[in-house]
């Protein structure tokens, strides 16, 4: 199997570090800014790019991976996460709620669900402000 991404290196099953949570608006949009620059292309972002955006002593192998983890539910769960997008955008309260919901590393193993458990974020979503 390929060698993973630094972002997905955390020892498997090992919980990952909460974030910030405007760090983690900062690298989703930084993602959205280079989708929309390169549309249909995988394109991998540079540590030192990401250091830029955040607050210093930022963890941005966590802040990559929570932000990995958001794309993919928003994939796999769009309806569910509707009350909180607007115009294709995230409400602030998905970062707050995604910075630190519980979340373990994966590993190279095949999975049949996320890392984290998806219907507590949206109870957390629920209970909210906006």
């Amino acid at each position: 199997m390929a060698e993973l991404p630094p972002h997905l290196r955390g020892a498997p099953g090992a919980p990952v570090p909460a974030v910030d949570p405007e760090d983690l608006k900062a690298i989703w949009r930084l993602h959205r800014e280079i989708a929309s620059q390169r549309p249909g292309e995988s394109v991998g972002i540079d540590n030192t790019v990401m250091v830029g955006r955040c607050k210093p002593g930022a963890d941005v192998h966590a802040l990559a991976y929570r932000t990995s983890m958001l794309q993919v539910l928003q994939r796999v769960a769009r309806d569910s996460l509707a009350p909180w997008t607007k115009n294709t955008e995230l409400d602030d309260a998905v970062f707050r709620v995604a910075a630190d919901i519980p979340m373990e590393w994966i590993g190279t193993e095949e999975r049949n669900r996320l890392p984290f458990d998806v219907e507590e974020l949206l109870r957390r979503l629920r209970g909210e402000a906006t």
